[in-house]
């Protein structure tokens, strides 16, 4: 099962890469100076970009391990999670070792039911 990201954090990611490129062309047009930071500012509008046209999934649950899809995201085995706590507009899963958020604003309206029913499927403690 894929968790969509919803359509704002999308729009967020496209306007940051958009004004990240915007700040670097303006930096390397207009400056006497030829900072290396305008060129990190190009960079970085373009990993936005990117982000935005490639990445469509926040998290992915396939054979019982639920995994985030970013750079560093985490992974957990769903069997090992202990409890969950829905605290401040995230869910919070806790194994004895390791801890994984969950931003609710960040997933799209029509996939947020499919995860609370896959996480309600689990037998944990709910805090």
């Amino acid at each position: 099962m894929k968790i969509l990201y919803s359509k704002k954090k999308r729009k967020i990611d496209l306007f940051q890469g958009l004004f990240w490129i915007l700040l670097g062309v303006l930096g390397l047009l207009f400056s006497n100076r030829k900072n290396v930071f305008f060129y990190l500012y190009f960079i970085m509008g373009l990993i936005h970009i990117y982000l935005y046209f490639k990445v469509k999934y926040y998290l992915s649950i396939e054979n019982n391990i639920i995994k985030q899809n970013y750079i560093f995201g985490k992974k957990m085995d769903l069997s090992e999670i202990k409890s969950i706590k829905h605290f401040a507009g995230e869910y919070i899963l806790r194994t004895y070792k390791r801890k994984m958020t969950i931003n609710i604003s960040w997933v799209d309206q029509s996939s947020l039911l499919d995860l609370t029913t896959e996480l309600k499927k689990l037998d944990v403690k709910w805090i």
